[in-house]
């Protein structure tokens, strides 16, 4: 049977290698949409063109449509993109400009799919015919297309591992050329399907593709299954040692091995109030100093960057709650690029 390969105009490929320290990943998790689909304005999207985040990733979207009674909708033969848990609507293009005009300030925009608690796009797609996979990434070819995006971030958070492996070999069967993917694992033991080397390896296996990024997630449930209690002193050195134990050469499976490599690996760091102000999900204090970073956040990334030099960058949950701070991303660049 002849597969459908749709083409992605907007792909982009990073290598994995070295990387010199101005190469390096600068990425903010952005939990809502431009205007009409979501509440970011045109301002908002001058702060990000503005700002020294290299990366945006816009969380999240799904095949599946909110019901006004709870609940979803999922799709038979003909899939909808969901984004910030409504149809995509963008009658007379505005948000579409806003994508366009961060794209063209050389921003990397990625989408992510998923979410916490949300199975409803992997259950489909784990019964999805062929057709209906086929047509599901076709309306996500259209959807990255139309709004300038490069990459797409499986953000697998389920207590099933159903879709996910379908998921991603239709990707590489319907998309070409096939755009970078990363992954945001965040590895609770209870929760074989969270871990890095369960996904790093089915993505390889069903798909041959090697996650660009690997958002690791040392926050929120990650950090609760470190054993971490929050904020604290011992945050720089808990984040440096568990990255240490996420690099190597890990066994699968279905496929020989799999190397995390520390080009790939982008630690991920969330600050109190980014997830729903629990201190024990979070890496780093706020600080109530006005234009001053949140506090711990530029240690912690200058701690592991002298410890793994090729350290791919840093990702930060979540840019709606640090866009008041405007010198955030300048100083976390700064601890990206040492002297």
């Amino acid at each position: 049977m002849r597969i459908l390969r749709i083409v992605v105009l907007a792909a982009i490929t990073l290598p994995i290698g070295s990387l010199a320290s101005a190469d390096r990943v600068n990425l903010t998790y952005v939990e809502d949409a431009p205007v009409p689909i979501g509440s970011l304005t045109q301002s908002d999207f001058d702060d990000m063109t503005a700002s020294d985040f290299s990366h945006f990733v816009f969380a999240f979207i799904n095949f599946c449509t909110p019901k006004s009674g709870g609940g979803f909708t999922c799709p038979g033969t003909d899939p909808v993109v969901v984004w910030n848990i409504a149809a995509t609507e963008d009658p007379d293009g505005t948000a579409k400009a806003m994508m366009q005009g961060l794209s063209e300030a050389g921003k990397s925009i990625y989408i992510s799919i998923g979410g916490a608690e949300n199975d409803e796009t992997w259950s489909y797609f784990a019964g999805a015919t062929h057709a209906e996979q086929a047509a599901a990434m076709s309306a996500l070819s259209t959807f990255m297309t139309d709004y300038f995006v490069s990459g797409i971030d499986l953000d697998f958070e389920t207590a099933s591992h159903e879709g996910y492996r379908n998921f991603a070999s239709s990707i590489s069967e319907n998309l070409s050329p096939v755009p970078p993917v990363s992954i945001a694992p965040f590895n609770c033991p209870g929760s074989p399907y969270s871990q890095l080397v369960w996904q790093y390896c089915n993505l390889v296996g069903s798909s041959q593709i090697t996650p660009t990024l690997i958002n690791r997630q040392y926050y929120a449930g990650g950090a609760q299954c470190q054993g971490w209690t929050g904020p604290s002193s011992q945050m720089p050195s808990q984040v440096a040692d568990a990255i240490g134990r996420d690099l190597g050469t890990f066994a699968c499976k279905d496929a020989e091995a799999i190397t995390v490599a520390e080009a790939q690996l982008n630690p991920g760091i969330a600050t109190l109030g980014t997830v729903g102000g629990n201190p024990s999900q979070a890496n780093c204090e706020a600080s109530n100093t006005g234009n001053t970073m949140y506090s711990g956040c530029a240690d912690i990334v200058s701690t592991y960057v002298a410890a793994f030099e090729d350290i791919a960058g840093a990702a930060f949950w979540q840019w709606t709650s640090l866009k008041d701070q405007t010198s955030y991303a300048q100083e976390i660049n700064t601890a990206l690029a040492p002297d």
